[in-house]
């Protein structure tokens, strides 16, 4: 906090223009329900770390060490923007059953990136059902869609 700031004062981030307060006071998050900010992440590290070496979250090749699989801390809740970095779009949350049940890889496809690109949208705003959608698209059509 700046010295000439009150305590009771939000910082804000002046590159994003966004509060830096507990998020679950932040008015950005009014929309959404103490449920969701209430209800702390369930996968651990270790669970996460398994899933890659067993093949699980990457799908090969040379960009995947590009990547990294870290657990959601305590904190953390998807809805949750960006704070350490709002300048740079580092990261992205993403559901468990997109890798364990949809075969869904990282890194996404052409056709997923495309599809995630037209919307407008981050992974995890589709539903998971919109994945297993499109992972059915990639499945009967597998040339149309090649892996990038």
């Amino acid at each position: 906090m700046a010295e000439n700031q009150p305590e009771n004062q939000e910082a804000v981030v002046p590159a994003a223009g966004v509060a830096r307060m507990p998020h679950e006071l932040s008015p950005i998050y009014r929309w959404v329900s103490r449920d969701v900010l209430g209800a702390p992440p369930i996968l651990s590290q270790a669970y996460l770390d398994e899933l890659k070496l067993s093949g699980v979250i990457f799908g090969g090749g040379d960009l995947e060490g590009r990547y990294r699989v870290e657990a959601a801390r305590p904190g953390d809740r998807v809805c949750y923007l960006n704070l350490d970095h709002p300048t740079v779009p580092n990261w992205l949350w993403v559901n468990e059953v997109m890798f364990t049940e949809f075969g869904v890889r990282v890194p996404f496809t052409d056709f997923q990136q495309r599809l995630l690109n037209w919307a407008s949208v981050a992974p995890s705003q589709l539903h998971p059902n919109a994945w297993s959608a499109i992972r059915c698209f990639e499945l009967v059509l597998p040339k149309a869609f090649p892996r990038s």
